[in-house]
């Protein structure tokens, strides 16, 4: 595990209390996901892969990534085999 330090501006901070390290944690993890959600969203976006792909790059499941790129009002494509997976028709 690495160990960062960090200084943030006070008004930041001002309205929570941020004493207990796994909140800090927490809110780090967090910013870090959506990070990685909206490189993987601009790239998905430019037609470098797939929005499963995309899903596993940023560590969340599929439905997950659907519904983070309908929020950034990117509209995923549907191919007939991402629509069977949808519908779990898929399974063997």
């Amino acid at each position: 595990m690495s160990k960062i330090t960090i200084d943030f501006d006070e008004d930041l901070l001002k309205d929570f209390s941020f004493k207990d390290e796994k909140v800090i944690r927490h809110v780090f993890e967090l910013g870090l996901t959506q990070l990685k959600i909206d490189l993987v969203l601009r790239l998905y976006k430019q037609g470098g892969m797939s929005i499963g792909y995309a899903a596993q790059l940023a560590g969340i499941p599929k439905q997950e990534m659907f519904r983070q790129a309908r929020i950034r009002g990117i509209e995923p494509s549907f191919t007939g085999q991402t629509l069977q997976e949808e519908l779990g028709l898929d399974q063997q």
